[in-house]
């Protein structure tokens, strides 16, 4: 498994990631978290860091799913 780079923290930065790197980077974590308890160290604090990290990723997916589309056409109403 290869890091995969962090971007910046900050709303800038969140909401320029596209919903693909989102996905990536919240199984990233998610991986990373699989590792840290199959490693000799059995470390969980670091799994759970991950966790959350994984966890903030899927919310801001969430958030970005919610926005409204720009390329969204208003409803229109028959008369």
């Amino acid at each position: 498994m290869t890091p995969m780079h962090r971007p910046a923290t900050g709303e800038a930065a969140e909401q320029t990631l596209s919903l693909p790197d989102l996905c990536s980077e919240a199984a990233d974590h998610i991986a990373r978290a699989r590792l840290s308890l199959d490693d000799k160290g059995y470390d969980t604090d670091r799994a759970l860091a991950h966790l959350d990290d994984a966890i903030g990723c899927l919310q801001r997916l969430l958030a970005k799913g919610r926005e409204p589309h720009a390329t969204a056409t208003p409803s229109r109403r028959s008369a």
